[in-house]
């Protein structure tokens, strides 16, 4: 089962590593829209565009990475001042909440794209994006989490070592 778990994981570095460079990416993207439209005057059709979809991608196919390393935004004052056996229990009723959440946003985030899909809605603006590429970005993710938060409840509940609750900790 650790074999599946460290597939996952894996998945998730790789993820994160490719939002890290579309980051970049976008970075670079709109640096070139600047400089065409303020010194050519020449502005792009695609770079703002472009750049909002690969943003929505890198910021949600970052999350499954966040939540294996325990890095997501969270609130320890009181979790913090509790002993392991409660801590390992919060624990594992977040990531419950976390995956039960996930596979909600998957359940209902489909429905746009297929329809997007079937309808062949596109975007309206000069690059003329399909509809359903941003709106899959939802479900796609949602789902890598869900799966990701099913590992780490898994791994929690068999006793797993718990992540320190304080940033200071580390």
């Amino acid at each position: 089962m650790e074999g599946a778990f460290r597939l996952v994981d894996r998945l998730s570095g790789a993820l994160a590593r490719l939002a890290g460079w579309a980051y970049f990416a976008i970075g670079l993207m709109l640096f070139y829209e600047v400089v065409a439209r303020y010194f050519f005057t020449a502005p792009t059709i695609w770079a703002e565009e472009l750049s909002r979809l690969v943003f929505i991608y890198a910021t949600l196919l970052a999350a499954p990475f966040l939540l294996h390393h325990n890095q997501h935004i969270r609130v320890t004052a009181l979790v913090g001042l509790l002993g392991p056996g409660a801590r390992r229990a919060c624990r594992l009723i977040a990531l419950a909440f976390v995956a039960a959440f996930a596979v909600l946003l998957v359940w209902y985030g489909l429905d746009a794209p297929l329809n997007s899909f079937a309808r062949g809605r596109t975007s309206g603006s000069m690059l003329d994006i399909p509809a359903w590429w941003p709106q899959a970005a939802v479900p796609f993710a949602c789902a890598l989490l869900a799966l990701q938060s099913i590992v780490e409840f898994v791994r929690t509940a068999m006793g797993a070592p718990l992540p320190p609750e304080n940033v200071t900790e580390e």
